[in-house]
């Protein structure tokens, strides 16, 4: 960067009108379904739980080798190398390499971005990788090219820092200076997963059964309509009454209005909503624990594992590789990091 940009790109305070500069997600706009959807809140649902833990983890866990190239067009581990043990080993004193590259996945997978200040010190340039929330960052274009970044420090004060400063990893991206969200476009899929588990838990808080009438011959005052009412409600109502033999009397009758669960096809349901949310993180549903249907992939293990790779694992892969390259490694032409994908084949 030169001195002209650095005198450009002078701190500048947060636009008060930008929601994501006061607001973390948290206490999202309701979607369709009533639900509140944040990257928070989704995780609620078990199968995002499942396909972002599976997919962070599995990266996470993959060693981030360096490599340099030889004049032969052979390849040697480069041990020596500075990003060597900052990448394999420990990025900073507060994170193992397993915990940054899981917290940054993690990130990418919910926000659609995953960015990590760049602090220089006795290992090299990028001595230390310092995971930033992505709620914190705004991300700005640069009129010569480039852009910067107008990140809210823990001070609560918002700072500059320019792209040689920060390693940004994109997801899927339609300008370019930002990647997409999943959970933001998600949202009404994950809402009505969380709409059917909560109509659930309140179908057996409820009493285990559709909604329904008393009914008696005679006439009952309010007062004795609503005495009739809790009696019943306390009697019937709830886990804990499940099962319950309910005493009528003076000619009182139970109607059940409504269809039941299995009408509904409520858990049927349910099932689609599981495996509409492995679509939006293009996760194999058997990978999640969804086997009620068979895998195209194959029937055996090793199969499985080699289309998960391929098709889920490895564009996120590369995303990480290509990423660190450009932002990283000063000589990309000599070296290159590639991440060890053997143990999962």
């Amino acid at each position: 960067m030169t001195f002209l940009q650095r005198i450009l790109a002078t701190p500048v305070s947060g636009n008060i009108n930008d929601e994501r500069y006061w607001s973390s997600w948290d206490g999202g706009p309701a979607t369709a379904s009533g639900m509140s959807v944040t990257p928070t809140s989704a995780l609620k649902v078990s199968t995002v739980w499942a396909c972002v833990g599976l997919l962070a983890d599995c990266v996470a866990m993959l060693p981030a080798i360096i490599y340099e190239r030889k004049p032969d067009g052979s390849r040697q581990r480069a041990d020596a190398h500075p990003l060597y043990d900052v990448l394999h080993d420990l990025p900073n004193p507060h994170h193992t390499a397993f915990e940054f590259k899981n917290m940054m996945q993690g990130h990418l997978l919910l926000r659609g971005n995953a960015y990590a200040k760049i602090q220089p010190g006795l290992r090299g340039p990028a001595d230390q990788l310092l995971p930033v929330h992505p709620d914190k960052v705004r991300v700005q274009p640069l009129i010569g090219g480039g852009k910067r970044y107008l990140i809210r420090d823990p001070d609560n004060v918002e700072r500059v820092y320019l792209d040689d400063e920060i390693l940004h990893i994109m997801g899927l991206t339609l300008d370019g200076q930002s990647g997409l969200s999943v959970v933001a476009h998600a949202r009404e899929s994950m809402g009505l997963a969380l709409a059917g588990e909560q109509s659930g838990a309140r179908t057996f808080s409820n009493g285990s059964r559709p909604s329904g009438v008393l009914k008696t011959p005679g006439k009952l005052s309010k007062d004795g309509a609503s005495r009739v009412k809790e009696s019943w409600q306390s009697a019937q109502a709830g886990v804990a009454n499940t099962g319950k033999v309910a005493v009528l009397e003076e000619g009182l009758e139970w109607q059940a209005i409504g269809l039941n669960n299995r009408d509904t096809q409520w858990l049927e349901s349910r099932e689609f909503q599981a495996e509409d949310i492995c679509r939006w993180f293009r996760t194999p549903p058997h990978m999640v624990g969804l086997t009620s249907k068979a895998t195209s992939w194959g029937t055996g293990l090793e199969q499985m594992s080699v289309g998960f790779v391929t098709y889920t694992l490895m564009p996120w892969l590369i995303r990480w590789q290509q990423a660190i390259s450009r932002d990283l490694i000063i000589a990309p032409k000599k070296y290159f990091i590639e991440f060890l994908v053997d143990a999962l084949l």
